[in-house]
């Protein structure tokens, strides 16, 4: 054993093996879902001797690790895994040495827990996906996964030529778009107000009418983001992903979103 190098044992919240590596006494145990790790007993194979510590991680944050390493990382693990990873980070974060390293194991897969852990029905169902701590790519795949397009005009374009695309697509609202840029925002009810008061503005650009821009959000960033700029007063929030404009949220998507079953 290289006295260079620390064994840590991540194990569930309920699992008896952090009371017996302190204690050398079998407790009780208790209930939890992470699955092939831990245990109420302790087997034969099990030599604590090498283990210098035992930190302990409840099924929240297991699972919620579990889902951060295929979202941001593209590996598809189970439980396990995320509880492992979450040990991991909690070491790497403590560590002052440029030359330490952190290893673990992503032990297990994550096919066989799509309807388990990879689930929002199951997270939110066993009360480990609050909604507020969704980020905004949760919502969306509670759509189908596909955020509704983004229909924009350029600021050169006429108070004509916006008003027919709000026409066409059913909205009342356009982002004003330029070289990737939300520039303003112009409204269908705007415009008719300053329209009645001189039509001549209809061959206007809408550089002229528009008001203020959308706010833009990455996919990344959390609801709670996006509930804060909607009480803001703000009628629709443009979504980035992978530097471009990838969508919009206006407040009734968002409220649908929300409903859905």
């Amino acid at each position: 054993q290289d006295d260079r190098v620390r064994m840590i044992l991540a194990d569930p919240v309920g699992s008896v093996y952090k009371q017996f590596h302190e204690t050398e006494s079998i407790g009780s145990g208790g209930v939890y879902k992470v699955e092939g790790i831990g245990g109420d007993k302790i087997p034969d194979t099990m030599d604590f001797q090498y283990i210098d510590e035992v930190r302990q991680v409840t099924d929240r944050d297991s699972f919620t690790m579990t889902r951060r390493l295929a979202r941001e990382e593209g590996l598809l693990v189970g439980g396990s895994s995320g509880t492992l990873a979450s040990v991991a980070l909690q070491v790497a974060k403590e560590i002052d040495d440029p030359e330490a390293c952190v290893v673990f194991i992503l032990c297990d897969t994550g096919e066989r827990y799509l309807s388990k852990c990879h689930s929002d029905e199951w997270m939110r169902e066993n009360r480990m996906l609050d909604v507020d701590k969704m980020s905004l790519s949760h919502l969306i795949d509670a759509k189908g996964g596909k955020l509704p397009p983004v229909v924009s005009v350029e600021p050169t374009a006429s108070a004509r030529k916006a008003l027919e695309l709000m026409r066409e697509h059913g909205i009342s609202q356009v982002p004003v778009v330029a070289g990737g840029e939300s520039m303003g925002a112009v409204s269908e009810t705007t415009m008719m107000q300053r329209l009645l008061g001189d039509v001549g503005l209809m061959e206007a650009p809408v550089s002229e009418l528009m008001d203020g821009p959308f706010p833009v959000l990455s996919v990344r960033d959390s609801f709670e983001s996006l509930k804060a700029l909607l009480g803001r007063g703000n009628r629709a929030l443009l979504i980035r992903d992978a530097g471009e404009l990838a969508g919009i949220l206006t407040l009734s998507d968002v409220l649908e979103l929300l409903s859905a079953p």
